[in-house]
């Protein structure tokens, strides 16, 4: 299973994503989305997470302000522990468990 968390930037909100393997998820402020961050800069759909059995992949959905890894901005790219993904001001910690 994958995981991706951050803290707020207020230190007080914890922000939990689990991705089973052969799972695909949606992020995105609309209500639609699979998981839900309506923030300031996050489009209503703005990525994809793809998960295998061994790997998990991050796709962009044409989002207005893009999607970034180490703060490179991608349009699709393979994900791994340690990564760091941003949709607009937010940072999501990529772990495997």
């Amino acid at each position: 299973m994958w995981v991706l968390h951050t803290v707020e930037s207020d230190g007080n909100e914890l922000l939990t994503f689990r991705i089973m393997p052969d799972g695909m998820k949606t992020i995105g402020r609309a209500p639609t989305a699979d998981f839900t961050l309506d923030r300031t800069l996050v489009s209503r759909l703005h990525c994809r997470l793809i998960s295998t059995t061994d790997r998990l992949e991050v796709e962009d959905l044409d989002s207005t302000n893009g999607t970034f890894v180490n703060d490179q901005k991608v349009r699709r790219k393979v994900l791994a522990s340690g990564d760091t993904l941003r949709l607009g001001r937010i940072e999501l910690t990529v772990s495997e468990e």
